[in-house]
């Protein structure tokens, strides 16, 4: 069954945060269709179905080859926007939990009589709950909540672990420069940490994605450039210099970015489609990062995590000189200076 959308142009806006009630169209060839029939135009239904989170749309459906309209309670389509807020996802910031426990409120501020109103309860006291945690210094990894105490005796790992991910998953959305960006921040903060070869490799291959993309970006902006000056000319001249006017502020908007990252000295500038000079010296830093990455020799593997693990825990109960030996062995075997600070607060050596 195929249905034929009404101008997606003229149709598309921006959704109230619970949709208004919905119906389920069943089709004589046994498919669904869910929506909100908005009014019957000839042999046909309007149908007002969503096209994602924020934006809907309208389609006609032919009555005909309708079996039946089943009605669901406003409540229920209301429900199935909010129903995967708890449990929270890992790593989440306390500004998240706070939206997400503002949104099931107003589901039940919106629907004070409605069935669902208990689960909707028992969300809000869960997030709550992992709230208080995150708020006292804990972090939520996976599916486990670390309590501060944990953290703070495996920073390294976990820290190391954490990155990790977010560069993987960067480069799961296809985020390149994203993920090079993390992964310089990930040997800045923790230089070789266990899985550093692994992501090192990983990083090559994004490299050799993104210097492709970039030189095909690099190849095609003369042809870009002499489409939207033919673009420009087959306006009316008040559109046309008004167009100008707005491109000439976003080339202008480009190339400040463009100087203010070289001045900051950013291993990574943000490139874009029409500044040449941004996707020139991305190719640049490209190519630069995987000669570097190519040439560098594997030195000694240090477990790091295991490094910052035991001194913390040596930390607790020894004498002052012992502490200095603790401190100064893992500064001999280059810890990081953000987990030597961590330890050295553990230590809490009186100022020399």
């Amino acid at each position: 069954m195929r249905f034929r959308n009404v101008s997606l142009a003229a149709a598309c806006c921006l959704l109230p945060l619970f949709p208004v009630s919905a119906d389920v169209l069943t089709m004589k060839n046994g498919e669904k269709l869910e929506g909100t029939i908005l009014r019957e135009e000839g042999d046909h239904y309007v149908v007002e179905v969503q096209v994602t989170e924020r934006i809907r749309d309208e389609k006609l459906v032919p009555r005909a080859e309708v079996k039946k309209i089943e009605k669901l309670p406003e409540y229920e389509k209301a429900f199935a926007a909010i129903a995967d807020l708890s449990p929270a996802p890992e790593l989440l910031s306390k500004e998240g939990y706070e939206e997400r426990i503002e949104k099931l409120k107003e589901f039940i501020e919106a629907f004070p009589k409605s069935p669902k109103n208990s689960d909707v309860e028992e969300m809000i006291k869960s997030l709550e709950e992992e709230m208080a945690l995150i708020e006292g210094g804990a972090i939520k990894f996976g599916e486990e909540i670390i309590s501060a105490d944990s953290y703070e005796a495996n920073a390294y790992e976990y820290d190391a672990l954490i990155a990790e991910k977010r560069i993987r998953d960067a480069v799961g959305r296809r985020d390149f420069l994203g993920a090079l960006r993390g992964f310089d921040s990930y040997e800045t903060r923790l230089g070789t940490p266990e899985g550093h070869a692994g992501l090192s490799s990983l990083m090559v291959q994004v490299l050799g994605a993104y210097s492709t993309s970039i030189a095909e970006s690099l190849a095609g902006l003369e042809s870009r450039l002499a489409a939207r000056v033919s673009g420009l000319a087959r306006m009316s001249p008040d559109d046309r210099a008004k167009s100008q006017r707005a491109l000439d502020a976003e080339l202008s908007q480009l190339a400040e970015r463009f100087l203010q990252e070289k001045s900051e000295r950013m291993k990574w500038i943000t490139p874009h489609a029409y500044h040449k000079e941004s996707l020139e010296e991305a190719h640049r830093q490209a190519a630069a990062e995987m000669t570097r990455l190519d040439q560098r020799e594997p030195g000694p593997e240090v477990p790091l995590a295991e490094l910052y693990r035991t001194a913390w825990e040596k930390l607790q109960a020894v004498s002052d000189e012992d502490k200095k030996l603790v401190l100064e062995d893992a500064n001999a075997k280059n810890l990081p200076e953000a987990y030597l600070a961590k330890l050295r607060g553990r230590a809490g050596l009186p100022q020399e």
